[in-house]
């Protein structure tokens, strides 16, 4: 039998019990971060019958909270909520999951809550994102390998990205703003990158030297 569904007649005790059961497993299961509250609608101010894994420093007998206040003023129109923040009165955060306990009619009697305390996670989340920023102003990229021919590569690619080009390049026009794109990265700075990036294009040695001069000279006279 589903207890939380609205269409069953609800043994109110035996849901009880079996709810404190579950409790323990997950308060246990989440430890020490976790607390799992079972409220009694039938006396609000004294809703709290049963708590495990207690982190909120509430204790049974305690009254209801704010939200189950109004969802139980709500009657059948009372609805779950599932992964929200709460507040501590301390000032520190959860998140919450409340599923309503509900008679045949719909109308909630009850409610079963699972409480994770997260601030430890935000200090990691927090200090793990200090310590993998970078400096989003920076303008410079860097491949750390000591493979000339994979950072050659890895150069060629990301002139083929700035000039928005793919292989094979079919214009001249193109081919020589990538050659100049490479030659401003120091690719030619390397004996090796002529027959490197030849083999890539799949052009020859001369073709590549000769655009590698046709880009300089445009270059110094854009200059």
């Amino acid at each position: 039998m589903n207890i939380f569904d609205p269409g069953n007649v609800i043994d109110k005790e035996a849901t009880f019990a079996l709810l404190k059961r579950m409790s323990v497993g997950i308060a246990k299961l989440f430890a020490p971060h976790c607390e799992v509250v079972i409220h009694d609608f039938s006396d609000l101010e004294c809703s709290i019958i049963h708590i495990e894994g207690n982190i909120s420093g509430r204790k049974v007998g305690g009254g209801a909270t704010d939200l189950l206040l109004m969802q139980a003023r709500n009657g059948d129109a009372v609805r779950d909520f599932h992964n929200y923040q709460t507040c501590l009165p301390n000032g520190k955060t959860m998140k919450s999951c409340t599923m309503f306990l509900r008679e045949g009619s719909g109308v909630a009697y009850g409610a079963f809550c699972i409480n994770l305390d997260i601030n430890s996670f935000a200090d990691i989340h927090r200090i793990l994102g200090d310590f993998l920023a970078v400096d989003a102003g920076a303008e410079v990229s860097e491949t750390l390998s000591d493979d000339i021919q994979r950072t050659i590569h890895s150069i060629l690619r990301e002139a083929l990205n700035e000039i928005g080009a793919e292989l094979p390049i079919i214009s001249k026009d193109h081919k020589i703003d990538l050659i100049a794109r490479l030659d401003e990265k120091g690719a030619f700075q390397v004996k090796r990158a002529v027959p490197l990036i030849a083999e890539e294009l799949g052009l020859s040695r001369s073709t590549i030297y000769n655009y590698l001069a046709e880009a300089r000279e445009r270059s110094g006279a854009d200059a």
